[in-house]
């Protein structure tokens, strides 16, 4: 793996990444060990199930998916992940990756070395509950997909498309114009719904004026109808 050397200070992710509500020394002390990965491609794995943990990853550009595979080799999508977004963390327990993380496009990512994790946690708190902060999200990402699966499929489109946009809003990308990265077979696999389904879906939604759809680029146009759609999760 070839790593080098990056600065959190100069970084644009600052505050939605690792350093959000750190001071400076504590970030300059980040700096100090995290490493900055050569660019990936689309399909490239980031690690794979099975490998030795080596860190907890932050996406600096790009996009990943978080994949596992079955007994009869499926792949399934457990999640997508974007710029300022953490992973790893599934190889905290047993010190080995319990899934695959593969880059849906070009992209960079920094790493936090394990082998600097135990000294950095006792002398930067504060890194420790951003941590936290994101394994908590992931978490309740993990239990709004749970309820979404039980949900009709047109309610688990209108979410993912929903969730896509505030995630890029809050990382200070257009939140009604963007480019999906995964293939509408993926997004199938991710939602549980077939290929078919999905298409129609897209089109129905685009019909309604929810949104126009050209090729991979999605423009929302009525956000507040497309959350209509949608019935509490709790």
């Amino acid at each position: 793996m070839t790593l080098t050397q990056v600065s959190c200070s100069n970084c644009s992710l600052d505050n939605i990444c690792l350093p959000r509500g750190l001071s400076q020394t504590e970030i300059d002390n980040i700096s100090k060990v995290v490493k900055a990965r050569k660019t990936l491609q689309r399909g490239d794995f980031i690690y794979r199930e099975g490998d030795h943990f080596k860190g907890i990853l932050a996406i600096k550009s790009g996009s990943a998916k978080l994949v596992a595979n079955d007994n009869h080799g499926n792949e399934h999508i457990l999640n997508i992940l974007l710029p300022g977004e953490l992973l790893g963390f599934d190889g905290l327990s047993r010190e080995k990756h319990g899934c695959a993380a593969i880059a849906l496009e070009t992209m960079t990512f920094c790493i936090l070395p394990a082998d600097s994790m135990d000294q950095l946690f006792q002398n930067l708190p504060g890194l420790t509950r951003e941590l936290f902060r994101h394994s908590g999200e992931k978490m309740l990402e993990d239990k709004n997909q749970l309820v979404l699966s039980k949900r009709p499929a047109e309610e688990r489109l209108a979410y993912f498309l929903i969730s896509l946009s505030e995630r890029l809003k809050r990382r200070g990308f257009s939140s009604s114009e963007f480019k999906l990265s995964l293939t509408r077979q993926e997004i199938g696999n991710h939602l549980g719904l077939a290929l078919e389904t999905v298409s129609r879906l897209l089109k129905k939604f685009q019909d309604d004026e929810l949104i126009e759809v050209q090729n991979r680029f999605i423009k929302i146009k009525n956000l507040g109808l497309l959350k209509n759609l949608l019935q509490p999760l709790v």
